[in-house]
């Protein structure tokens, strides 16, 4: 039984500290710079949602979006580079 006990503990303590460790948070923001591409920004902030997508000729746009309770992270790339990027909720 004290086995079961510490082995909860020890899964209990773990996700709690995943859980309060998020990839959207300011430090994460601001290491973001114009022109990167979207590899670098997701090595960062990790997999990004989705809310566009476009590509005509030679040309693409992709717009990821990254969220945390009321933070959210939006950037805009454009040719697979951050061309804009916008914080909510900090």
């Amino acid at each position: 039984m004290k086995k079961l006990t510490k082995l909860l503990i020890v899964f209990l303590f773990t996700s709690i500290i995943f859980s309060c460790s998020s990839n959207v948070n300011i430090d994460n923001f601001n290491m973001i710079d114009m022109g990167m591409s979207k590899y670098e920004v997701e090595s960062i902030l990790g997999d990004g949602d989705a809310l566009l997508e476009t590509a005509y000729e030679d040309y693409s746009m992709e717009v990821l979006s990254w969220k945390d309770g009321s933070k959210v992270i939006t950037i805009s790339f454009s040719n697979d580079e951050v061309a804009a990027k916008v914080k909510v909720g900090f």
